[in-house]
C-alpha cells in the first residue's frame, strides 16, 4: 500500500544545517532592526525637541515626551519580535526546500551504497536542485537498465553453460551473478514517503 506524504508542521528535516542558516538570518535581522530602531527613536526624540513640546512647559513636555517615547519603544520591539518570528518561519520554510532534496538524495545514495536502486519519486514543487535530482534519476534509470541487459545475457550464459554439462561450482557462480543483479533492480521497500519530498 502506497504511504501518502504528510506535511510537517515544522519543517525541519536536517536540524544543523536549517538551525545554522536560519540563526543567520535571524541574527542579521535582529541586529539591523535593532540598529534601525535605534535611529528611529534617535530622529523621534530629537523631532519632538524642534517641534517645541519641551517649551510649552518644561513639566507638559518631559511627561508628553516620556509617553510618545514609550509607545515608540514599544512599537520597535513588537516590529522587531514580529519580523523576527516571521524571518524565522520563513528561513525554516526556505532551508526545508534545500535541505529535503538533500537528506532524500543522501538516503538514496545510501540505498546505492547497500548495493540496491532506490524507489524515486518525484521532488515536492518547490523544492531545489531538481535538476540535479533530474540527473540522478536519468542515472539511476540507465544503470538499471543496463543491469536488466546483464541479466539476460548472463541466463543466456547460463542455459548454453547447461546445455553443455558445465559444472556445478561454475554454474552457482553464474547463478550468483544473476541473483544479485537481479536484487539490485528489484525495488527495496522505501523508507520514504511516496510522492513527496521530506
Amino acid at each position: 500500500m502506497a504511504q501518502h506524504y504528510k506535511r510537517r508542521l515544522i519543517p525541519i528535516v536536517d536540524r544543523a544545517f536549517q538551525f545554522k542558516y536560519t540563526g543567520a538570518i535571524l541574527l542579521v535581522a535582529a541586529l539591523t532592526s535593532t540598529v534601525l530602531g535605534f535611529f528611529l527613536l534617535k530622529a523621534y526624540r530629537e523631532m519632538n525637541e524642534v517641534i517645541g513640546l519641551a517649551a510649552i512647559s518644561p513639566e507638559i513636555g518631559e511627561k508628553l515626551n516620556a509617553d510618545d517615547a514609550k509607545k515608540v519603544f514599544r512599537i520597535i520591539v513588537f516590529s522587531l519580535v514580529g519580523e523576527v518570528l516571521v524571518l524565522g518561519v520563513l528561513g525554516l520554510i526556505i532551508t526545508h526546500r534545500v535541505a529535503g532534496p538533500v537528506v532524500v538524495l543522501t538516503k538514496h545514495f545510501a540505498t546505492m551504497v547497500d548495493g540496491k536502486y532506490p524507489s524515486l519519486r518525484p521532488l515536492r514543487g518547490g523544492d531545489e536542485f531538481a535538476p540535479m535530482f533530474e540527473t540522478f534519476k536519468q542515472l539511476v534509470d540507465k544503470q538499471r537498465d543496463r543491469d536488466a541487459v546483464e541479466i539476460s545475457r548472463l541466463n543466456k550464459v547460463v542455459a548454453a553453460a547447461r546445455s553443455k554439462g558445465v559444472d556445478d561450482e561454475t554454474m552457482a557462480t553464474l547463478q550468483a551473478l544473476i541473483d544479485e543483479r537481479t536484487a539490485r533492480i528489484s525495488p527495496p521497500a522505501s523508507s520514504l514517503p511516496v510522492g513527496g519530498g521530506v
